[in-house]
C-alpha cells in the first residue's frame, strides 16, 4: 500500500530550487512512484503565486515552459483533492489550514512541512506533520 503525502509549498520549492538535498529526493522519490503526492488546485495555485517571486524566479530561472511542465506533472501525476473541505482555525497560520484540510480530504498519511505552524501540531486525526528529513526516513525505510 503506497504511502500518501502532502507536501507543503515551501517543501515543493526547496525541491525545486536545490537539485542536492533532501526535498528533491523527496520529489524524485515521488517522480519514482515510492508513494502518492496528495495535493489540491489551492495548493497548486499557491505554488504558482511563490514560484512568480523575483527573488524565488531568480534562484529558479525555469522557463515558462519548464513552470508548464512542473505544473502538468503535478495536475497529472499527483492526486488533485476536490478542495472543497475548509478546517478553519486548525493552525496558527490561516494559510496552512488549507494544507490540512488537503491532507483530510485526500486521505493522507503525511504532511511534510518545515513550517513551524503545521509541525508544531505533530499530527491531525492521525495524519502526521513531520519534516522533510523525518518523510526521508520513512520513505527509506519502506521496502
Amino acid at each position: 500500500m503506497s504511502v500518501r503525502a502532502v507536501l507543503d509549498t515551501n517543501v515543493l520549492i526547496s525541491g525545486l530550487i536545490a537539485v542536492k538535498g533532501i526535498p528533491r529526493r523527496i520529489l524524485d522519490a515521488w517522480l519514482e512512484g515510492r508513494y502518492t503526492l496528495v495535493i489540491s488546485l489551492y495548493l497548486i495555485e499557491e505554488l504558482t503565486f511563490v514560484l512568480s517571486y523575483p527573488r524565488i524566479a531568480q534562484r529558479l530561472s525555469l522557463s515558462d515552459e519548464e513552470l508548464a511542465v512542473i505544473l502538468a506533472a503535478l495536475l497529472t501525476k499527483a492526486e488533485v483533492t476536490p478542495g472543497k473541505l475548509r478546517l478553519p482555525g486548525v493552525t496558527r497560520d490561516p494559510k496552512d489550514d488549507a494544507v490540512v484540510a488537503c491532507a483530510k480530504e485526500g486521505r493522507a498519511d503525511y504532511i511534510v512541512s518545515g513550517d513551524q505552524d503545521l509541525l508544531v501540531l505533530g499530527e491531525y486525526e492521525g495524519i502526521q506533520i513531520v519534516t522533510p528529513r523525518q518523510f526521508w526516513e520513512v520513505l527509506m525505510r519502506r521496502p
